[in-house]
């Protein structure tokens, strides 16, 4: 009897010794992360999804993607610096709208700076009283799908 008690005891020793440990660790796939190389930032009910700045030896361009995931709508304000001046893009969304800059048949916003592939531009998305700096990092057509934008902005 006693053996069997001590089997069962050990062999339930053993199950929660080796699955007990996934029952406290992290657990990676609940971390919000972007999943892509462009820059994300929200203000209240307003996000920024994949800001990116490409440029190829012609033109350097600012897409990305704005997101409404409140019912009411949002005025946006998109304030970034072209050739040393500040310059400021309105942006309405209704609930649930979603808009595109520089794809998905809107034009991308030209921008000269003279920032090269691998820096970081600052952008700024202000909604009502609340506003967000985003990190835009600078781009080349190095990846086809990004050459694909660039080609289709001229």
């Amino acid at each position: 009897m006693i053996r069997k008690i001590a089997a069962v005891a050990i062999a339930a020793g053993v199950v929660l010794g080796t699955a007990g440990c996934n029952m406290i660790s992290h657990v990676a796939t609940n971390d919000a992360y972007s999943p892509s190389d462009g820059a994300q930032g929200h203000v209240g009910d307003l996000k920024a999804r994949n800001f990116l700045l490409l440029q190829d030896s012609t033109k350097t361009i600012l897409i990305g993607s704005l997101v409404n995931s409140g019912p009411d709508a949002v005025s946006a304000a998109l304030s970034y610096t072209d050739a040393g001046a500040e310059k400021t893009t309105q942006v309405n969304l209704n609930g649930y709208q979603k808009f595109d800059l520089g794809y998905n048949g809107t034009a991308p916003l030209t921008v000269a700076t003279d920032l090269k592939p691998g820096a970081l531009y600052k952008l700024t998305l202000k909604s009502g009283t609340e506003t967000a700096e985003l990190s835009v990092p600078v781009l080349d057509g190095t990846l086809p799908e990004y050459k694909a934008v660039l080609d289709g902005s001229k």
